[in-house]
């Protein structure tokens, strides 16, 4: 067998690879010594990493410098360098292996060929690394930075809280006052007055430099309350620093920043400056430092130079508010009114109780309710820690009131986030549903809502509170830490919650922590490396463990008791083996190990027929767990970006209830002739992201009219691209021959976003794409080198399209051909346009005057562009636009570079008053800018930067001289000799890696980045 095996190998190299492009002389390199051809790898990733820790370090310096942000290109370059960095890893391991056969003394040169070209590849996708790697310092950072955060405003409530505003707004304004607290029970209101203050601060420049925002919790300590500092001012600090050195960085950054102001609310221990990090606040440094607490000994403790306490409400300020959450309709009852004023007192003026028992009898008009709620309220008796027992039985009050006892153990599940956490409200419903808290009957679609129902219900009670992140508020929730306290109170007494999230705990709670009667458990975002012990916990429900290392494993016995368990999630840690002991949960609902990077084997499966979420997304395992087939009630299913070779797709149709599909990176899927037919068979799917190897496999899946009972889909033909952001109802071609001929009806006209790269058979979007695309908002076409141009005016508008960005079209001669009809483009803000040689006029005049949205222009590396905008060839006689005026009301960056033909942005007068930055690289005709022929106060106030060459500069001061004397001090010289791969890079370079493409989840989820 071993002389057959290597005769196999020699036949392998000869036929096998006899049509490589690769040289004789390279191919014998590879086989002859590998680790020499290794060698030479890794000599270019030494390089790649020495680069990798300049730009790093450069980073660093314009955050804490500038407050600037990394750009979304240099944070995917950071990504695929990590990526090619953990590729090498394993590489390694598998060359210097021993590669041989007939026991080790006939080389086995087959397997020694493969492992070269494999190199020669990867050596391929360093040196793109490298080549991309230098950028300018316009592509490294965003430009505008930051002074703050501003938070959703809050109404304050009674004069009481207006006249601690104005003292505290006092304090701030006299230099001679450095450190402030205000003090107060919980849920008194503080935070909200710190937080108009903190909007106020930053609306007004000349007074704070910088405002900085930290929130504090009862179990922070020195290292976490720097740790929160430094991320708000974009420093990071090194596992080993110590103390000392985490607050001299600190300090250091701080003095750069000028007059920072550094509010920390809830604190809850004294700190000494000093070993912060914060500059001592004196008159010269313009720093101060203001404190919300609960006790006035931490005041005096922070050595406080004014202190302010928050009272509760007055009767009369507490009835106002009352009165509003409760409503005036429910009040005209003069026996309501009275038991309503009750009420009102037995809430002591506390506002977190006012509001909340007041929105829990809105509009309620039977009054046998108003005497039990009184009842209830004066015979409410309870104790919680560090929250006064009136507050917390008035509160505890608001938990009884929820409609019933789904919505109450619905809310109860938010406490298993660690404290002051930034729920996913997606993710929250999702753990109710498979918790079975959402009822036992119904699809998961069905459920969802109902569960959005629920979530609606308690932030409409002030049980949870909305917000802002990513520009949404309803996607995000906060538990209040009061209430939170009160959660943990309640549960506490019966032991049925074990609630340890984000304590950064190293040991595993002990064996008499694990009571019996424990139904939920959360350990999420800890530092626990192991768990040693086997818990007798028969009536666990849910065990969240996301965010730990576990990286010396699983006790094997660790589940055996645990028969109830329906919520299993170890996603994010670094677990290689899971115990065999998984195989007995036979209740278990959900499984989840999302990046579980080391993941290479999941015990058999068979008995687990109550499961309805798996997923295994993006973890290392090559070999499909065992008993598949008896997911009879799986609903959700992720394998995208795994390792298994072997996919059992016929499996997929005996899931008679799955209802989201992701397989995005297997392409071991969409090979299989019964690919198609598979996924069509698949009739309860209302969520599938998959990739199809060929225009035909998806021409033949489109015309089954599955996709018609799809609620969201992400589709990508052609090959996986290595990196791409594309989210809800979005579809790509990646190098695929696409036909202008097909039938418009071929797509459902859902589309939200679209891609084609490196496409063939178009001169332009075709009418299929522009007839489904008509509520398109991203459209990006790169190095389709037969398009001539973008769109045609007849066929679409694309009004809704608000992201449009081209690259690499070497024969784009215009973006729309004919005359563009009313509300063409209307509602585009992004335009980037790169490399297109063959333009020569970006927009036409025409078009101009719809695109009132536009905030960001891009046009960077077109040999042949010489206006940006005019009239154009096919417009020659149509009227001129206000008479040589145009008027862009939004635009607010401009950004020009490589582009040596260009002369004239606009022949007349442009009006941008929202304009703040303008850069313009390498282009040296360009001698006029349309903005400054005259120029406007309004601009002169929006302006913050104009980054260009000094020569650049003189040139415009010969016809703008007037304007650019104004404008000197916004204008940031790049040196004249910047090499063109120092500048001109920042539009290339796009690759990534396909684990940098997670759409589940979020930034802040428990489960998965988004």
């Amino acid at each position: 067998m071993e002389i057959a095996g290597a005769i196999a190998s020699i036949v392998q190299l000869f036929c096998g690879h006899c049509c490589s492009n690769d040289s004789v002389s390279e191919r014998c390199s590879h086989m002859r010594k590998p680790k020499k051809v290794l060698q030479i790898l890794e000599d270019k990733m030494e390089l790649l990493t020495a680069r990798e820790d300049d730009v790093k370090q450069k980073l660093q310096v314009e955050k804490v410098w500038n407050g600037m942000d990394p750009t979304a290109e240099v944070k995917l370059w950071l990504e695929n360098v990590q990526k090619m960095k953990n590729i090498m890893t394993s590489l390694k391991k598998e060359i210097q292996d021993n590669i041989s056969c007939l026991c080790g003394y006939f080389p086995n040169y087959y397997r020694r060929l493969k492992l070269g070209n494999s190199v020669t590849k990867k050596m391929r996708k360093v040196q793109e690394l490298l080549d991309n790697s230098r950028f300018s310092d316009s592509s490294l950072v965003n430009m505008v930075p930051g002074r703050g955060k501003t938070f959703p405003g809050t109404t304050l409530v009674g004069e009481t809280a207006k006249g601690i505003l104005l003292r505290t707004w006092e304090y701030l304004m006299d230099e001679n006052i450095g450190i402030i607290g205000i003090y107060g029970m919980g849920g008194v209101g503080k935070t909200s007055i710190i937080k108009e203050i903190n909007n106020q601060l930053l609306s007004k420049k000349a007074i704070f430099d910088n405002v900085i925002w930290v929130t504090a919790s009862k179990d922070i300590n020195l290292e976490k309350l720097q740790k929160h500092i430094a991320k708000e001012i974009g420093l990071s600090f090194h596992d080993e620093d110590s103390e000392i050195t985490r607050a001299s960085e600190l300090f250091e950054a701080l003095q750069r920043r000028g007059r920072c102001l550094l509010i920390i609310d809830d604190l809850w221990e004294a700190y000494s400056l000093e070993n912060i990090g914060f500059p001592n606040p004196t008159k010269e440094n313009g720093c101060k430092l203001l404190i919300t607490t609960r006790s006035s000994n931490v005041c005096r403790c922070m050595e406080t130079v004014r202190e302010i306490e928050v009272h509760v409400l007055s009767m009369e300020e507490a009835w106002d508010l009352f009165q509003q959450k409760v409503g005036e309709e429910v009040l005209s009852s003069p026996r309501i009114r009275d038991l309503a004023k009750d009420v009102a007192k037995e809430c002591a003026g506390l506002p977190l109780a006012l509001i909340t028992v007041g929105r829990a009898l809105r509009k309620e008009n039977n009054i046998r309710q108003w005497q039990a709620a009184l009842t209830e309220l004066r015979n409410s008796t309870a104790n919680i820690e560090g929250v006064d027992n009136q507050v917390f039985a008035r509160l505890r009050f608001s938990y009884d009131r929820l409609k019933d006892d789904m919505t109450r153990s619905c809310f109860l599940y938010c406490a298993l986030y660690p404290e002051d956490h930034i729920i996913e409200t997606e993710e929250l419903i999702k753990y109710w549903l498979w918790d079975s808290l959402l009822g036992s009957f119904g699809s998961q679609i069905v459920k969802m809502r109902l569960g959005k129902m629920i979530l609606n219900e308690l932030k409409s009670a002030c049980m949870l509170e909305g917000v802002y992140q990513d520009g949404h508020t309803d996607e995000y929730v906060k538990m209040h830490d009061v209430i939170r306290d009160m959660v943990i109170a309640l549960t506490r007494v019966n032991s049925s919650f074990m609630i340890k999230a984000g304590l950064g705990l190293q040991v595993p709670p002990v064996e008499n922590e694990w009571p019996p009667d424990l139904e939920r458990v959360s350990l999420m975002r800890n530092d626990l490396s192991s768990l040693s012990r086997e818990p007798k916990c028969p009536k666990l429900c849910t065990l969240l463990l996301q965010y730990n290392s576990i990286n010396k494993g699983i006790h094997p016995t660790f589940f055996r008791h645990m028969q109830n368990l329906k919520v299993l999630n170890l996603s994010y840690t670094g677990i290689h083996r899971l115990p065999e002991s998984l195989s007995d949960l036979e209740n278990l609902h959900a499984l989840l190990l999302c990046s579980c990077w080391n993941l290479c084997y999941v015990p058999t499966l068979e008995k687990l027929k109550e499961l309805r979420v798996l997923d295994l997304s993006y973890t290392s395992i090559e070999h499909m767990p065992e008993g598949m087939n008896m997911f009879v009630k799986l609903q959700h299913l992720n394998l995208s970006y795994t390792k298994v070779y072997e996919i059992p797709i016929l499996v997929l149709p005996k899931y008679k209830f799955l209802e989201s599909l992701f397989i995005i990176g297997l392409w071991q899927f969409s090979l299989q002739p019964t690919f198609v037919d598979v996924l069509a068979s698949c009739s309860s799917l209302a969520v599938l992201k998959a990739n199809f190897s060929t225009m035909q496999e998806f021409d033949k899946y489109v015309a089954s009219g599955h996709w018609y009972m799809l609620d969201s889909f992400r589709f990508f033909i052609g090959y996986i691209p290595s990196s791409t952001h594309t989210g809800k109802n979005s579809i790509g071609f990646f190098g695929v021959h696409i036909c202008e001929r097909l039938n418009p009806a071929w797509l459902p006209g859902r589309i939200l976003e679209l891609e084609i790269h490196e496409c063939s058979g178009i001169t332009h979007l075709p009418v299929f794409i522009t007839a489904a695309a008509s509520r398109l908002q991203l459209c990006k076409i790169r190095y389709c080198d037969e398009m001539k141009w973008i769109f045609t005016a007849e066929w679409s508008s694309f009004s809704n399209l608000e992201w449009l960005e081209i690259e690499g079209l070497s024969n784009l001669s215009q973006i729309c051909k004919g005359i563009p009809p009313a509300g063409t483009l209307a509602s585009l803000k992004i335009l980037q346009v790169t490399a297109c040689n063959d333009l020569k006029i970006l927009l036409p005049l025409v078009l101009v005057q719809h695109l009132r949205n536009l905030e960001e222009i891009t046009i960077q590396n077109c040999d042949k562009i010489m206006e940006i905008i005019a009239a154009g060839e096919e417009n020659q006689g149509v009227t001129e636009v206000n008479d040589g005026e145009i008027i862009l009301p939004r635009l607010q960056k401009l950004k020009l570079s490589y582009l040596p033909e260009l002369k004239h942005i606009f022949n007349g007068i442009m009006t941008c008053d929202s304009l703040s930055s303008i850069e313009v690289y390498r282009c040296t005709e360009l001698k006029m800018l349309p903005f400054f022929v005259e120029i406007r106060q309004q601009l002169l106030r929006s302006l913050k930067q104009i980054k260009g060459t000094k020569r650049w500069w003189r040139a415009l001061e010969r016809n703008h001289e007037d304007a650019l004397n104004l404008l000197y001090p916004v204008f940031k010289e790049v040196q004249e000799n910047s090499s063109l791969e120092e500048e001109g890079e920042e539009g290339e370079g796009e690759e990534g890696d396909m684990c940098s493409v997670h759409s589940e989840g979020s930034i802040n989820s428990s489960y998965g980045p988004r």
